[in-house]
C-alpha cells in the first residue's frame, strides 16, 4: 500500500461520511497545562524535602488538602489515596523514634530500646513529608489524565523508551483489572459471596481458583501482546532504517501469498499438515474453519512470526525465511481478534505510529502516516484521546489504523466482525471494502458464512490443520463440504432450497433475494419470466445507474 492509496482510503471515507467532524488539533494548551502542573508539583516535592518542622509540614498538608477541595477533587478519593501510606506510617511509627537513642532525650524504653524526643520528631516529620507528597501525587494523578502526564514527562526529557515501558505497564495492568473484574462479576452471579471480612472456606478457595486462572489469563494476554508488538516491528525487530522496500513486479499481476506443503506442530500437536494454496493479489479472501483448524497457526506463519516445520510460504515470488520475515513481514499486516491484545500505547496517535516509527521514518513522515490512517478508519476527532476510552468497535478501527499507517501490500484480519453491534458491523464491512478498492488483498478469517459469501471472492477451508477446499465463494454453498468443515449455509440462501424450482437460487445480498423472490413471483406457467418482471429489472438497474 503506497501513500496515494492511503490518500484515496482517506478522501473515500470522507466522501461516505465515515468520518465525523475533524479535531486535528492534538490539545496542545491542555498539554502545556498538564506539563506546567507537572513542573509545579515536582518543584513543590522537592521544596518538601527542605521543611524540617512539623507545624510547617503540616501547615503545608492542610494548604494541599484544602486546595485540592477548592478545586473539585473528591474527597473520598483523596482518603483512598492517603491509605496507601498506612503501612509506611506505621513502620515510621514503631521503628523512627529508637534510632536516635544515643545522645538523645528518652522518652520510653519497650523491649530494651530506647525512644528518644529526637526521634520521635524525626519520625513525625517523615510520615509529614510522605503524607505531603501523597497528597502532591494525588492531585497531579486525580487532575491530569493518564496519557497527558506521560506525555509531559516526555516533554520535560523523560527517555521515551522508559515511557513506553510504563504505559504499557498500566495498559497490561488496565486489562488485568477489567478481567478481573469480569470474573468476580460472572461468579457473583453464580452465588459467590465476597461481603464482609469473614468469608466462608469455599468462598476462599474460590477466589484462590479466580486468582489462578487470571494468573494464566495474564500469561496468555502477555503472549499475544508480545506477538502483536513483533508484528509491527517492536523489541528490536530490525525494521529501523529500513523504511524502503525492494519493488517485486507490477501490482495485480501474480501472487501475493503462495504456500506449499507447510506443516507446523506444537509439541507433538500437529497444528497444519500439508497446506498448499495461492492467494492472488486484490484477492478478498475468507479463511473459515472450526474452532482449532488452525487458522490462527497459519496466520502467524502468513505474516513470519513463525516458521514452518516444512513446506515453504512465499509471499510476493520470495521465499518467506527467518533471515527475510522481518522486512516481508512489512508488506503483510495482521489485525488481531482482541484490539485489546495490539493497542498498548497510551493515546490513539502514540498507538499508531509506534509501526513507522520502527520503520526508522522522520517524524513528519510518522505524524503523515498517523494522519491519514486515522482518517481512513474514521478516527480522526479521537487520536489524542487514551485506549481506555474507547468503546470495542473503535478499538477495532485504531488497530486496524495501526496496521495500515505501516502501509502493508497484505492485511490479514482474524474475526474482525467478533462483539460488534449490526451497526458497527456494517461500518467494518464498508471500511474493508474500502481497503481493497484502494487496492489492499485482504484477507478475514472468520466463522460468518453470510458475510463471507457476500464480501469475499475466494474461501479458503480449513479442519483438523488440513486443507478442505479453496477456491471461489461457489464452496459456500456445497452442502457435503459445509457439513465437513461444520459450517452452515447462507441464512439467505436456506428458504430456497425449500421453494420448487429454487434450490439452485443462490443471493449473496439481501438486494440479491429480493430480485430472486420477485422473478419467482412473476415467473408464467411456462417457467419463463412475465414482462413486468423484465421491466422491473430494467427499472432497478436504471435507478442503481
Amino acid at each position: 500500500m503506497n501513500q496515494d492509496q492511503l490518500k484515496w482510503m482517506a478522501s473515500s471515507a470522507e466522501h461516505d461520511g465515515a468520518v465525523g467532524t475533524e479535531q486535528m488539533t492534538p490539545p496542545e494548551k491542555s498539554a502545556g497545562r498538564a506539563t506546567k502542573r507537572l513542573l509545579a508539583v515536582l518543584g513543590l516535592l522537592a521544596t518538601m524535602m527542605f521543611f524540617r518542622h512539623p507545624a510547617a509540614l503540616m501547615g503545608a498538608a492542610g494548604c494541599f488538602l484544602f486546595g485540592m477541595l477548592l478545586g473539585g477533587l473528591p474527597l473520598l478519593q483523596i482518603l483512598r489515596r492517603l491509605l496507601l501510606i498506612v503501612p509506611f506510617a506505621l513502620g515510621a511509627i514503631v521503628f523512627v523514634p529508637f534510632q536516635h537513642a544515643e545522645g538523645g532525650t528518652e522518652l520510653f524504653r519497650l523491649f530494651g530500646w530506647v525512644a528518644t524526643e529526637e526521634g520521635m520528631r524525626h519520625s513525625i516529620v517523615l510520615l509529614l513529608k510522605v503524607v505531603n507528597a501523597n497528597l502532591l501525587i494525588t492531585y497531579l494523578l486525580l487532575s491530569t489524565p493518564l496519557f497527558q502526564l506521560i506525555r509531559s514527562l516526555r516533554a520535560i526529557g523523560i527517555p521515551a523508551v522508559l515511557l513506553e515501558i510504563i504505559g504499557l505497564m498500566l495498559r497490561y495492568l488496565v486489562l488485568l483489572k477489567e478481567e478481573a473484574q469480569g470474573m468476580v462479576k460472572a461468579q457473583r452471579s453464580r452465588g459467590l459471596r465476597l461481603d464482609g471480612w469473614l468469608w466462608s472456606r469455599s468462598t476462599y478457595k474460590r477466589f484462590g481458583e479466580l486468582l489462578g486462572v487470571l494468573f494464566i489469563r495474564a500469561y496468555a494476554r502477555s503472549s499475544r501482546i508480545y506477538q502483536s508488538i513483533t508484528a509491527r516491528g517492536g523489541f528490536g525487530a530490525g525494521l529501523t532504517g529500513r523504511g524502503r522496500r525492494q519493488p517485486i513486479g507490477q501490482g495485480g499481476l501474480g501472487m501475493a501469498i503462495d504456500v506449499r506443503g507447510v506443516t507446523y506442530q506444537y509439541g507433538r500437536i500437529q497444528a497444519l499438515r500439508g497446506l498448499t494454496f495461492s492467494i492472488g493479489q486484490g484477492a478478498k479472501v475468507v479463511l473459515m474453519g472450526p474452532n482449532g483448524a488452525g487458522k490462527s497457526t497459519l496466520i502467524s506463519l502468513l505474516n513470519g512470526l513463525e516458521q514452518p516445520a516444512t513446506g515453504e510460504v512465499s509471499v510476493f515470488g520470495e521465499r518467506m525465511t527467518r533471515e527475510n520475515a522481518l522486512l516481508l513481514r512489512q508488506r503483510i499486516g495482521v489485525v488481531y481478534q482482541d484490539p485489546d491484545d495490539q493497542i498498548f500505547s497510551t493515546t490513539v496517535e502514540e498507538d499508531v505510529a509506534f509501526g513507522p516509527r520502527n520503520l526508522g521514518l522522520d517524524e513528519q513522515m510518522v505524524q503523515d502516516r498517523v494522519t491519514e490512517a486515522l482518517r481512513a478508519v474514521g478516527m480522526s476527532e479521537l487520536r489524542s484521546r487514551s485506549p481506555f476510552e474507547l468503546s470495542y468497535g473503535q478499538k477495532r478501527r485504531v488497530a486496524i489504523a495501526g496496521v495500515l499507517a505501516m502501509r502493508p501490500e497484505v492485511v490479514i484480519l482474524d474475526e474482525p466482525m467478533a462483539f460488534l453491534d449490526p451497526k458497527s458491523r456494517d461500518d467494518l464491512q464498508a471500511l474493508l471494502e474500502r481497503m481493497h478498492e484502494s487496492g489492499l488483498t485482504l484477507i478475514v478469517a472468520t466463522h460468518d458464512v453470510d458475510f463471507a459469501a457476500e464480501w469475499a471472492t475466494d474461501v479458503i477451508v480449513l479442519k483438523d490443520g488440513r486443507l478442505l477446499a479453496s477456491g471461489s465463494t461457489e464452496l459456500l454453498f456445497d452442502d457435503l463440504l459445509l457439513e465437513q468443515a461444520d459450517l452452515h449455509l447462507p441464512r439467505l440462501v436456506r428458504p430456497f432450497r425449500l421453494l420448487q424450482d429454487a434450490a439452485e437460487t443462490r443471493p449473496r445480498t439481501v438486494r440479491d433475494a429480493a430480485q430472486a423472490i420477485w422473478q419467482l413471483i412473476m415467473r408464467g406457467p411456462d417457467g419463463t419470466l412475465a414482462r413486468s418482471s423484465k421491466r422491473m429489472d430494467g427499472e432497478t438497474r436504471q435507478r442503481e445507474g
